[in-house]
Protein backbone atom coordinates (compact mmCIF):
# COMPACT_ATOMS: atom_id res chain seq x y z
CA UNK A 1 0.00 0.00 0.00
CA UNK A 2 1.51 3.36 -1.06
CA UNK A 3 0.85 6.97 -0.11
CA UNK A 4 -1.76 7.52 -2.85
CA UNK A 5 -3.73 4.35 -1.98
CA UNK A 6 -3.83 5.39 1.71
CA UNK A 7 -4.80 8.96 0.71
CA UNK A 8 -7.72 7.64 -1.37
CA UNK A 9 -8.87 5.42 1.52
CA UNK A 10 -8.75 8.42 3.88
CA UNK A 11 -10.82 10.58 1.50
CA UNK A 12 -13.45 7.85 1.25
CA UNK A 13 -13.85 7.76 5.04
CA UNK A 14 -13.27 11.41 6.03
CA UNK A 15 -15.19 14.44 4.77
CA UNK A 16 -13.00 17.50 4.17
CA UNK A 17 -15.85 19.77 5.35
CA UNK A 18 -15.83 18.11 8.79
CA UNK A 19 -12.04 18.49 9.10
CA UNK A 20 -11.93 22.11 7.91
CA UNK A 21 -14.82 23.14 10.19
CA UNK A 22 -12.84 21.83 13.17
CA UNK A 23 -10.12 24.44 12.43
CA UNK A 24 -12.14 27.18 10.69
CA UNK A 25 -15.01 28.20 12.95
CA UNK A 26 -16.91 30.42 10.48
CA UNK A 27 -17.30 27.87 7.63
CA UNK A 28 -20.76 28.34 6.09
CA UNK A 29 -22.64 26.66 3.26
CA UNK A 30 -23.18 28.74 0.13
CA UNK A 31 -24.70 26.95 -2.83
CA UNK A 32 -22.87 23.69 -3.48
CA UNK A 33 -19.78 24.73 -1.55
CA UNK A 34 -18.72 26.06 1.85
CA UNK A 35 -16.98 29.40 2.36
CA UNK A 36 -15.08 31.18 5.14
CA UNK A 37 -12.41 33.78 5.79
CA UNK A 38 -9.14 32.17 4.77
CA UNK A 39 -7.06 30.69 7.60
CA UNK A 40 -3.89 31.18 5.52
CA UNK A 41 -4.02 34.92 4.85
CA UNK A 42 -5.72 38.08 6.11
CA UNK A 43 -8.94 39.09 4.32
CA UNK A 44 -12.20 40.92 5.01
CA UNK A 45 -14.54 39.02 2.69
CA UNK A 46 -14.57 35.20 2.46
CA UNK A 47 -12.66 33.76 -0.48
CA UNK A 48 -11.74 30.41 1.10
CA UNK A 49 -13.88 27.70 -0.53
CA UNK A 50 -14.37 24.03 0.36
CA UNK A 51 -16.03 21.59 -2.03
CA UNK A 52 -17.70 18.54 -0.49
CA UNK A 53 -18.36 17.13 -3.96
CA UNK A 54 -14.71 17.33 -5.05
CA UNK A 55 -13.22 16.97 -1.53
CA UNK A 56 -10.88 19.92 -2.10
CA UNK A 57 -10.32 23.45 -0.77
CA UNK A 58 -9.11 26.58 -2.54
CA UNK A 59 -8.67 30.22 -1.57
CA UNK A 60 -9.33 32.68 -4.40
CA UNK A 61 -7.45 35.34 -2.42
CA UNK A 62 -4.07 33.72 -1.70
CA UNK A 63 -4.22 30.78 -4.18
CA UNK A 64 -3.71 28.13 -1.49
CA UNK A 65 -5.47 24.87 -2.27
CA UNK A 66 -5.41 21.09 -2.00
CA UNK A 67 -7.13 18.07 -0.53
CA UNK A 68 -7.82 17.23 3.12
CA UNK A 69 -4.22 16.03 3.62
CA UNK A 70 -2.79 19.27 2.20
CA UNK A 71 -5.14 21.27 4.43
CA UNK A 72 -4.05 19.54 7.66
CA UNK A 73 -0.41 19.77 6.56
CA UNK A 74 -0.67 23.54 5.97
CA UNK A 75 -2.87 24.41 8.95
CA UNK A 76 -0.72 22.51 11.46
CA UNK A 77 2.61 23.28 9.74
CA UNK A 78 3.49 19.59 9.48
CA UNK A 79 4.63 17.41 6.58
CA UNK A 80 2.13 15.66 4.31
CA UNK A 81 3.29 12.32 5.71
CA UNK A 82 2.49 13.48 9.25
CA UNK A 83 -0.90 14.81 8.10
CA UNK A 84 -1.60 11.52 6.33
CA UNK A 85 -0.79 9.54 9.49
CA UNK A 86 -2.94 11.82 11.63
CA UNK A 87 -5.95 11.50 9.31
CA UNK A 88 -5.39 7.76 8.86
CA UNK A 89 -5.60 7.34 12.63
CA UNK A 90 -8.88 9.30 12.68
CA UNK A 91 -10.23 7.14 9.84
CA UNK A 92 -9.20 3.89 11.57
CA UNK A 93 -6.61 3.06 8.91
CA UNK A 94 -3.48 1.48 10.36
CA UNK A 95 -0.30 2.48 8.52
CA UNK A 96 2.45 2.29 11.17
CA UNK A 97 4.20 -0.64 9.50
CA UNK A 98 3.59 0.45 5.92
CA UNK A 99 6.40 1.97 3.91
CA UNK A 100 5.10 5.13 2.30
CA UNK A 101 6.42 5.68 -1.21
CA UNK A 102 6.10 9.46 -0.97
CA UNK A 103 8.52 9.63 1.95
CA UNK A 104 11.33 11.18 -0.09
CA UNK A 105 14.93 11.73 1.11
CA UNK A 106 14.07 15.24 2.34
CA UNK A 107 11.19 13.92 4.49
CA UNK A 108 13.33 11.07 5.79
CA UNK A 109 16.02 13.56 6.79
CA UNK A 110 13.49 15.74 8.65
CA UNK A 111 12.22 12.67 10.45
CA UNK A 112 15.76 11.68 11.41
CA UNK A 113 16.55 15.16 12.79
CA UNK A 114 13.40 15.00 14.96
CA UNK A 115 14.47 11.57 16.18
CA UNK A 116 17.95 12.88 17.10
CA UNK A 117 16.35 15.85 18.90
CA UNK A 118 14.18 13.51 20.95
CA UNK A 119 17.18 11.40 21.92
CA UNK A 120 19.15 14.55 22.81
CA UNK A 121 16.25 15.76 25.00
CA UNK A 122 16.17 12.43 26.83
CA UNK A 123 19.93 12.51 27.36
CA UNK A 124 19.81 16.09 28.67
CA UNK A 125 16.82 15.23 30.88
CA UNK A 126 18.65 12.29 32.46
CA UNK A 127 21.66 14.56 33.16
CA UNK A 128 19.46 16.80 35.33
CA UNK A 129 19.46 13.99 37.90
CA UNK A 130 23.28 13.82 38.00
CA UNK A 131 25.62 15.46 40.54
CA UNK A 132 26.98 17.70 37.74
CA UNK A 133 23.58 19.40 37.51
CA UNK A 134 23.65 20.65 41.12
CA UNK A 135 23.73 24.35 40.10
CA UNK A 136 21.00 23.81 37.52
CA UNK A 137 18.71 22.18 40.11
CA UNK A 138 19.38 25.04 42.55
CA UNK A 139 18.52 27.56 39.81
CA UNK A 140 15.22 25.80 39.03
CA UNK A 141 14.35 25.70 42.75
CA UNK A 142 15.06 29.43 43.07
CA UNK A 143 12.76 30.00 40.11
CA UNK A 144 10.08 28.02 41.96
CA UNK A 145 9.90 25.32 39.29
CA UNK A 146 8.56 22.04 40.63
CA UNK A 147 9.31 18.44 39.60
CA UNK A 148 6.03 18.11 37.70
CA UNK A 149 6.92 21.13 35.53
CA UNK A 150 10.34 19.60 34.79
CA UNK A 151 8.52 16.47 33.59
CA UNK A 152 5.82 18.36 31.64
CA UNK A 153 8.37 20.45 29.73
CA UNK A 154 11.08 17.74 29.69
CA UNK A 155 13.74 20.14 31.03
CA UNK A 156 17.33 18.96 31.02
CA UNK A 157 20.94 19.93 31.62
CA UNK A 158 23.94 20.12 29.28
CA UNK A 159 27.22 19.59 31.20
CA UNK A 160 30.18 21.89 30.66
CA UNK A 161 32.47 19.62 28.64
CA UNK A 162 32.44 20.13 24.89
CA UNK A 163 31.77 16.63 23.53
CA UNK A 164 29.16 15.27 25.92
CA UNK A 165 26.23 15.07 23.47
CA UNK A 166 28.37 14.41 20.40
CA UNK A 167 30.00 11.38 22.02
CA UNK A 168 26.55 10.01 22.88
CA UNK A 169 25.05 10.46 19.41
CA UNK A 170 27.99 9.99 17.00
CA UNK A 171 28.00 6.22 17.56
CA UNK A 172 24.51 5.98 16.08
CA UNK A 173 24.17 8.85 13.56
CA UNK A 174 26.38 10.09 10.67
CA UNK A 175 28.24 13.38 11.03
CA UNK A 176 26.42 15.13 8.16
CA UNK A 177 23.02 14.54 9.81
CA UNK A 178 24.28 15.64 13.23
CA UNK A 179 25.46 18.93 11.71
CA UNK A 180 21.94 19.55 10.31
CA UNK A 181 20.39 19.35 13.80
CA UNK A 182 22.16 22.63 14.76
CA UNK A 183 23.15 20.98 18.07
CA UNK A 184 26.82 21.05 17.13
CA UNK A 185 29.33 23.57 15.83
CA UNK A 186 32.48 22.89 13.86
CA UNK A 187 35.76 23.81 15.48
CA UNK A 188 39.05 23.02 13.72
CA UNK A 189 37.38 20.28 11.69
CA UNK A 190 35.65 18.55 14.61
CA UNK A 191 32.14 18.85 16.01
CA UNK A 192 31.57 20.22 19.49
CA UNK A 193 28.35 20.68 21.49
CA UNK A 194 26.63 24.06 21.09
CA UNK A 195 25.03 23.91 24.55
CA UNK A 196 27.36 23.62 27.57
CA UNK A 197 26.64 24.18 31.27
CA UNK A 198 23.09 25.24 30.50
CA UNK A 199 19.54 24.28 31.42
CA UNK A 200 17.97 22.78 28.31
CA UNK A 201 14.39 23.58 27.28
CA UNK A 202 13.04 21.38 24.45
CA UNK A 203 10.78 23.16 21.94
CA UNK A 204 7.93 21.10 20.53
CA UNK A 205 5.86 21.74 17.42
CA UNK A 206 2.09 21.38 17.47
CA UNK A 207 2.37 17.62 16.90
CA UNK A 208 4.70 17.14 19.85
CA UNK A 209 7.92 16.62 17.84
CA UNK A 210 10.99 18.26 19.37
CA UNK A 211 12.12 20.67 16.66
CA UNK A 212 14.66 22.74 18.61
CA UNK A 213 16.01 23.78 22.00
CA UNK A 214 16.29 26.83 24.20
CA UNK A 215 19.18 26.92 26.70
CA UNK A 216 19.66 29.12 29.77
CA UNK A 217 22.97 29.58 31.55
CA UNK A 218 22.88 28.55 35.23
CA UNK A 219 24.83 31.66 36.20
CA UNK A 220 24.81 35.23 34.85
CA UNK A 221 27.14 34.70 31.90
CA UNK A 222 26.20 36.26 28.57
CA UNK A 223 24.34 35.43 26.52
CA UNK A 224 21.87 34.21 29.13
CA UNK A 225 19.77 32.43 26.52
CA UNK A 226 20.72 30.52 23.40
CA UNK A 227 18.40 28.91 20.87
CA UNK A 228 19.00 26.22 18.30
CA UNK A 229 19.88 27.87 15.01
CA UNK A 230 17.06 27.72 12.48
CA UNK A 231 17.12 24.69 10.19
CA UNK A 232 14.75 22.71 7.99
CA UNK A 233 12.51 21.71 10.92
CA UNK A 234 12.94 24.71 13.22
CA UNK A 235 11.76 28.16 12.10
CA UNK A 236 11.17 30.51 15.04
CA UNK A 237 8.43 32.58 13.42
CA UNK A 238 6.39 29.40 12.84
CA UNK A 239 6.64 27.97 16.34
CA UNK A 240 5.30 29.03 19.72
CA UNK A 241 6.79 27.63 22.91
CA UNK A 242 4.15 25.93 25.03
CA UNK A 243 1.59 25.47 22.23
CA UNK A 244 1.79 21.67 22.36
CA UNK A 245 1.22 21.75 26.15
CA UNK A 246 -1.55 24.37 25.83
CA UNK A 247 -3.47 23.06 22.84
CA UNK A 248 -6.34 21.31 24.62
CA UNK A 249 -7.01 24.23 26.95
CA UNK A 250 -6.73 27.05 24.39
CA UNK A 251 -9.15 25.19 22.11
CA UNK A 252 -11.54 24.98 25.05
CA UNK A 253 -11.19 28.62 26.19
CA UNK A 254 -10.66 30.07 22.69
CA UNK A 255 -7.99 32.41 24.07
CA UNK A 256 -4.21 32.46 24.63
CA UNK A 257 -1.81 34.50 26.76
CA UNK A 258 1.46 35.54 25.09
CA UNK A 259 4.48 36.20 27.34
CA UNK A 260 8.13 36.84 26.53
CA UNK A 261 10.14 34.00 28.11
CA UNK A 262 10.41 30.23 28.49
CA UNK A 263 10.31 30.28 32.29
CA UNK A 264 7.34 32.66 32.23
CA UNK A 265 5.44 30.00 30.28
CA UNK A 266 6.58 27.15 32.55
CA UNK A 267 5.58 29.00 35.76
CA UNK A 268 2.26 30.15 34.29
CA UNK A 269 1.43 26.54 33.45
CA UNK A 270 2.55 25.43 36.90
CA UNK A 271 0.03 27.86 38.42
CA UNK A 272 -2.66 26.49 36.06
CA UNK A 273 -2.63 29.38 33.57
CA UNK A 274 -2.29 26.68 30.92
CA UNK A 275 -3.20 28.85 27.92
CA UNK A 276 0.20 30.61 28.05
CA UNK A 277 2.68 30.62 25.14
CA UNK A 278 5.77 32.56 24.13
CA UNK A 279 7.82 33.37 21.07
CA UNK A 280 11.49 32.39 21.09
CA UNK A 281 13.50 35.57 21.27
CA UNK A 282 11.78 36.92 18.16
CA UNK A 283 8.91 39.35 17.66
CA UNK A 284 5.34 38.08 17.43
CA UNK A 285 4.92 37.40 13.69
CA UNK A 286 2.18 37.08 11.07
CA UNK A 287 2.89 33.33 11.05
CA UNK A 288 2.35 33.14 14.83
CA UNK A 289 -1.02 34.88 14.42
CA UNK A 290 -1.92 32.53 11.54
CA UNK A 291 -1.28 29.52 13.77
CA UNK A 292 -3.27 30.91 16.70
CA UNK A 293 -6.17 31.98 14.50
CA UNK A 294 -7.06 28.30 14.09
CA UNK A 295 -7.57 27.81 17.83
CA UNK A 296 -8.41 31.12 19.54
CA UNK A 297 -10.53 34.25 19.16
CA UNK A 298 -8.71 36.40 21.73
CA UNK A 299 -5.08 36.85 22.73
CA UNK A 300 -3.74 38.60 25.83
CA UNK A 301 -0.31 40.16 25.36
CA UNK A 302 1.70 40.32 28.59
CA UNK A 303 4.86 42.30 27.85
CA UNK A 304 7.42 44.41 29.74
CA UNK A 305 6.56 47.99 30.71
CA UNK A 306 9.61 49.55 29.00
CA UNK A 307 9.43 51.29 25.62
CA UNK A 308 10.50 48.16 23.72
CA UNK A 309 7.83 46.06 25.49
CA UNK A 310 5.08 48.59 24.76
CA UNK A 311 6.06 48.89 21.08
CA UNK A 312 6.19 45.09 20.81
CA UNK A 313 2.70 44.81 22.34
CA UNK A 314 1.24 47.37 19.89
CA UNK A 315 2.85 45.67 16.89
CA UNK A 316 1.68 42.22 18.04
CA UNK A 317 -1.83 43.58 18.60
CA UNK A 318 -1.98 45.07 15.09
CA UNK A 319 -0.79 41.79 13.55
CA UNK A 320 -3.42 39.90 15.59
CA UNK A 321 -6.23 42.19 14.42
CA UNK A 322 -5.25 41.67 10.79
CA UNK A 323 -5.60 37.93 11.36
CA UNK A 324 -9.08 38.29 12.87
CA UNK A 325 -8.03 37.96 16.53
CA UNK A 326 -9.13 40.27 19.36
CA UNK A 327 -6.05 41.47 21.29
CA UNK A 328 -5.86 42.67 24.88
CA UNK A 329 -2.77 44.05 26.58
CA UNK A 330 -1.28 43.73 30.06
CA UNK A 331 1.74 45.83 30.92
CA UNK A 332 3.60 44.49 33.95
CA UNK A 333 5.19 46.61 36.64
CA UNK A 334 8.67 47.80 35.82
CA UNK A 335 11.30 45.09 36.38
CA UNK A 336 8.73 42.37 37.14
CA UNK A 337 8.35 39.30 34.89
CA UNK A 338 5.28 37.00 34.98
CA UNK A 339 7.24 34.23 36.76
CA UNK A 340 8.39 36.70 39.45
CA UNK A 341 4.87 38.08 39.89
CA UNK A 342 3.52 34.57 40.49
CA UNK A 343 6.22 33.77 43.07
CA UNK A 344 6.06 37.10 44.95
CA UNK A 345 2.35 37.99 44.72
CA UNK A 346 0.68 34.69 43.93
CA UNK A 347 -1.84 33.50 41.31
CA UNK A 348 -4.67 35.81 42.50
CA UNK A 349 -2.64 38.88 41.52
CA UNK A 350 -2.02 37.32 38.08
CA UNK A 351 -5.70 36.45 37.65
CA UNK A 352 -6.63 40.03 38.53
CA UNK A 353 -4.27 41.36 35.85
CA UNK A 354 -5.69 38.97 33.24
CA UNK A 355 -9.30 39.83 34.09
CA UNK A 356 -8.51 43.56 33.80
CA UNK A 357 -6.51 43.38 30.56
CA UNK A 358 -7.30 46.33 28.27
CA UNK A 359 -8.34 46.00 24.65
CA UNK A 360 -5.72 47.54 22.37
CA UNK A 361 -7.67 50.78 21.76
CA UNK A 362 -8.20 51.43 25.47
CA UNK A 363 -4.54 50.60 25.98
CA UNK A 364 -3.47 53.16 23.36
CA UNK A 365 -5.78 55.79 24.84
CA UNK A 366 -4.35 55.22 28.35
CA UNK A 367 -0.83 55.38 26.95
CA UNK A 368 -1.47 58.82 25.39
CA UNK A 369 -3.28 60.20 28.44
CA UNK A 370 -0.54 59.03 30.78
CA UNK A 371 2.00 61.09 28.81
CA UNK A 372 -0.20 64.15 28.24
CA UNK A 373 -2.58 65.80 30.70
CA UNK A 374 -3.67 68.26 28.00
CA UNK A 375 -3.48 67.81 24.24
CA UNK A 376 -2.84 70.65 21.78
CA UNK A 377 -4.78 70.40 18.46
CA UNK A 378 -1.63 69.09 16.76
CA UNK A 379 -1.00 66.44 19.42
CA UNK A 380 -4.69 65.46 19.43
CA UNK A 381 -4.53 64.95 15.66
CA UNK A 382 -1.42 62.75 15.99
CA UNK A 383 -3.04 60.79 18.84
CA UNK A 384 -6.19 60.08 16.81
CA UNK A 385 -4.08 59.09 13.75
CA UNK A 386 -2.03 56.74 15.96
CA UNK A 387 -5.17 55.03 17.28
CA UNK A 388 -6.90 54.92 13.87
CA UNK A 389 -3.92 52.97 12.47
CA UNK A 390 -5.15 50.08 14.61
CA UNK A 391 -8.91 50.60 14.09
CA UNK A 392 -8.41 50.47 10.30
CA UNK A 393 -7.03 46.93 10.65
CA UNK A 394 -10.19 45.63 12.37
CA UNK A 395 -12.55 43.86 9.94
CA UNK A 396 -15.49 43.42 12.36
CA UNK A 397 -17.82 46.39 11.90
CA UNK A 398 -19.36 46.15 15.40
CA UNK A 399 -15.95 46.22 17.11
CA UNK A 400 -14.78 48.99 14.79
CA UNK A 401 -17.80 51.18 15.56
CA UNK A 402 -17.41 50.67 19.33
CA UNK A 403 -13.76 51.68 19.11
CA UNK A 404 -14.65 54.79 17.08
CA UNK A 405 -17.22 55.79 19.72
CA UNK A 406 -14.63 55.30 22.46
CA UNK A 407 -12.04 57.47 20.71
CA UNK A 408 -14.65 60.14 19.94
CA UNK A 409 -15.65 60.32 23.61
CA UNK A 410 -12.11 60.30 25.03
CA UNK A 411 -10.72 63.01 22.71
CA UNK A 412 -13.89 65.04 22.06
CA UNK A 413 -13.64 64.52 18.30
CA UNK A 414 -16.76 64.00 16.20
CA UNK A 415 -17.35 60.37 15.19
CA UNK A 416 -17.73 61.29 11.50
CA UNK A 417 -14.16 62.71 11.46
CA UNK A 418 -12.73 59.54 13.03
CA UNK A 419 -14.72 57.38 10.56
CA UNK A 420 -13.25 59.41 7.69
CA UNK A 421 -9.67 58.92 8.94
CA UNK A 422 -10.29 55.19 9.44
CA UNK A 423 -11.79 54.87 5.95
CA UNK A 424 -8.76 56.57 4.34
CA UNK A 425 -6.38 54.26 6.19
CA UNK A 426 -8.49 51.19 5.28
CA UNK A 427 -8.46 52.10 1.57
CA UNK A 428 -4.68 52.56 1.46
CA UNK A 429 -4.24 49.26 3.33
CA UNK A 430 -6.52 47.40 0.88
CA UNK A 431 -4.65 48.81 -2.14
CA UNK A 432 -1.40 47.55 -0.62
CA UNK A 433 -2.90 44.07 -0.05
CA UNK A 434 -4.23 43.90 -3.62
CA UNK A 435 -0.83 44.83 -5.07
CA UNK A 436 0.81 42.06 -3.08
CA UNK A 437 -1.83 39.51 -4.06
CA UNK A 438 -1.56 40.17 -7.79
CA UNK A 439 1.98 38.76 -7.79
CA UNK A 440 0.71 35.44 -6.38
CA UNK A 441 -1.14 34.39 -9.56
CA UNK A 442 0.93 31.79 -11.43
CA UNK A 443 -0.06 31.10 -15.04
CA UNK A 444 -1.61 33.81 -17.18
CA UNK A 445 -4.61 32.40 -19.05
CA UNK A 446 -6.98 34.21 -21.38
CA UNK A 447 -10.67 34.15 -20.44
CA UNK A 448 -11.56 31.99 -23.44
CA UNK A 449 -8.91 29.37 -22.59
CA UNK A 450 -10.05 29.41 -18.98
CA UNK A 451 -13.63 28.77 -20.18
CA UNK A 452 -12.42 25.86 -22.30
CA UNK A 453 -10.70 24.18 -19.34
CA UNK A 454 -13.68 24.80 -17.04
CA UNK A 455 -15.95 23.08 -19.57
CA UNK A 456 -13.59 20.09 -19.68
CA UNK A 457 -13.67 19.84 -15.89
CA UNK A 458 -17.46 20.04 -15.93
CA UNK A 459 -17.79 17.43 -18.68
CA UNK A 460 -14.56 15.49 -19.44
CA UNK A 461 -16.26 13.56 -22.27
CA UNK A 462 -16.02 16.75 -24.38
CA UNK A 463 -12.31 15.91 -24.78
CA UNK A 464 -13.31 13.60 -27.67
CA UNK A 465 -14.14 16.71 -29.74
CA UNK A 466 -10.53 17.92 -29.29
CA UNK A 467 -9.33 14.93 -31.33
CA UNK A 468 -11.11 16.17 -34.46
CA UNK A 469 -8.55 18.57 -35.87
CA UNK A 470 -7.95 20.94 -32.93
CA UNK A 471 -4.24 21.77 -32.61
CA UNK A 472 -2.57 22.40 -29.24
CA UNK A 473 -0.54 25.20 -30.85
CA UNK A 474 -3.76 27.25 -31.10
CA UNK A 475 -3.56 27.74 -27.35
CA UNK A 476 -1.54 30.66 -26.02
CA UNK A 477 -0.83 29.63 -22.41
CA UNK A 478 1.63 26.82 -21.58
CA UNK A 479 -0.68 25.87 -18.74
CA UNK A 480 -3.63 25.49 -21.14
CA UNK A 481 -1.54 23.42 -23.55
CA UNK A 482 -0.60 20.97 -20.78
CA UNK A 483 -4.12 20.64 -19.37
CA UNK A 484 -5.76 20.19 -22.79
CA UNK A 485 -3.09 17.64 -23.80
CA UNK A 486 -3.86 15.76 -20.59
CA UNK A 487 -7.56 15.59 -21.48
CA UNK A 488 -6.80 14.42 -25.03
CA UNK A 489 -4.79 11.50 -23.64
CA UNK A 490 -7.29 10.72 -20.85
CA UNK A 491 -8.51 7.11 -20.88
CA UNK A 492 -10.90 7.26 -17.92
CA UNK A 493 -12.10 9.97 -15.52
CA UNK A 494 -11.58 8.00 -12.30
CA UNK A 495 -9.58 10.14 -9.80
CA UNK A 496 -9.28 12.82 -12.48
CA UNK A 497 -8.15 15.64 -10.17
CA UNK A 498 -5.60 13.43 -8.44
CA UNK A 499 -4.09 12.29 -11.76
CA UNK A 500 -3.92 15.83 -13.09
CA UNK A 501 -2.27 17.28 -9.97
CA UNK A 502 0.11 14.31 -9.79
CA UNK A 503 1.21 15.00 -13.39
CA UNK A 504 1.46 18.79 -12.98
CA UNK A 505 2.18 19.46 -9.26
CA UNK A 506 3.49 22.99 -10.01
CA UNK A 507 0.02 23.94 -11.23
CA UNK A 508 -1.91 22.39 -8.31
CA UNK A 509 -3.47 25.64 -7.05
CA UNK A 510 -4.52 26.80 -10.52
CA UNK A 511 -6.07 23.41 -11.28
CA UNK A 512 -8.03 23.52 -8.00
CA UNK A 513 -9.20 27.07 -8.74
CA UNK A 514 -10.62 26.07 -12.14
CA UNK A 515 -12.20 22.88 -10.78
CA UNK A 516 -14.12 24.95 -8.21
CA UNK A 517 -15.04 27.57 -10.82
CA UNK A 518 -16.36 24.85 -13.12
CA UNK A 519 -18.88 23.81 -10.46
CA UNK A 520 -20.70 27.12 -10.93
CA UNK A 521 -21.26 26.63 -14.67
CA UNK A 522 -24.84 25.91 -15.66
CA UNK A 523 -25.06 22.30 -16.94
CA UNK A 524 -27.22 23.44 -19.85
CA UNK A 525 -24.43 25.64 -21.26
CA UNK A 526 -21.81 22.86 -21.31
CA UNK A 527 -22.95 21.36 -24.60
CA UNK A 528 -20.89 19.94 -27.51
CA UNK A 529 -22.09 22.90 -29.65
CA UNK A 530 -20.84 25.52 -27.15
CA UNK A 531 -17.59 23.62 -26.70
CA UNK A 532 -17.00 23.51 -30.49
CA UNK A 533 -17.76 27.23 -30.68
CA UNK A 534 -15.17 27.91 -27.93
CA UNK A 535 -12.58 25.91 -29.90
CA UNK A 536 -13.34 27.90 -33.05
CA UNK A 537 -12.93 31.22 -31.22
CA UNK A 538 -9.53 30.04 -29.93
CA UNK A 539 -8.52 28.96 -33.44
CA UNK A 540 -9.75 32.29 -34.90
CA UNK A 541 -7.72 34.27 -32.33
CA UNK A 542 -4.63 32.21 -33.16
CA UNK A 543 -5.01 32.67 -36.93
CA UNK A 544 -5.52 36.44 -36.61
CA UNK A 545 -2.37 36.78 -34.52
CA UNK A 546 -0.32 34.68 -36.95
CA UNK A 547 -1.59 36.71 -39.95
CA UNK A 548 -0.72 39.95 -38.13
CA UNK A 549 2.81 38.68 -37.40
CA UNK A 550 3.47 37.90 -41.09
CA UNK A 551 2.04 41.28 -42.18
CA UNK A 552 4.18 43.22 -39.71
CA UNK A 553 7.29 41.33 -40.80
CA UNK A 554 6.56 41.99 -44.50
CA UNK A 555 6.21 38.98 -46.81
CA UNK A 556 9.64 38.35 -48.35
CA UNK A 557 9.42 34.80 -49.77
CA UNK A 558 7.04 32.48 -51.64
CA UNK A 559 6.94 30.22 -48.59
CA UNK A 560 5.71 33.07 -46.38
CA UNK A 561 3.16 34.08 -49.01
CA UNK A 562 1.89 30.49 -49.22
CA UNK A 563 1.57 30.29 -45.42
CA UNK A 564 -0.19 33.69 -45.34
CA UNK A 565 -2.78 32.56 -47.94
CA UNK A 566 -3.38 29.28 -46.10
CA UNK A 567 -4.04 31.16 -42.86
CA UNK A 568 -6.42 33.60 -44.61
CA UNK A 569 -8.34 30.68 -46.16
CA UNK A 570 -8.61 28.89 -42.78
CA UNK A 571 -9.85 32.09 -41.16
CA UNK A 572 -12.54 32.57 -43.87
CA UNK A 573 -13.76 29.01 -43.38
CA UNK A 574 -14.39 29.45 -39.66
CA UNK A 575 -18.12 29.52 -39.02
CA UNK A 576 -19.02 30.76 -35.53
CA UNK A 577 -22.76 30.40 -36.06
CA UNK A 578 -22.82 26.73 -35.11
Amino acid sequence: MDYFKIARDIKEKIDIVDIVSFYVKDLKKRGKNYIALCPFHSEKTPSFTVSREKQIFYCFGCNNGGDVISFVSKIENISKIQALKKLASMAGIFIDNIKLEEENPYEKERKLIKQINMEAALIYNSMLKSSEAKKAIEFLKEKGIKEQSILNFMLGYAPSYENFLYNSLSKKYPKDILIKTSLFSTSFGKLTDVFRDRIIIPIRNISGDIVGFGARTVGNENPKYLNTQENQIFIKRRNLFGLFNSLTQIRKERKAIIVEGYFDVILMHQYLFTITLSTMGTAFSQEHAHILKNYVDEIILMFDSDKAGINAAIKAADISIEEGLYPKVIVLEEGIDPDELLITKGPDAMLNLINNALDIISFKINLIKKKNTELSPDKKNKAVEFICDTIAKERNEVIRMEWIKNVSKEFSVDESIIKKIVLQKTKSKNISIQKNQITLIKPEISIIEENLIEMLFKNPSLAEILKNGFEISYLESEFSKKIVSFFIGLKDTLNLEEKLISQYPDYENEILRLILKSQNINDETVTPENFKKTLLIIEKNYLEKEIKKIKEKNISSLEELKKYNELILKLKNINLSI
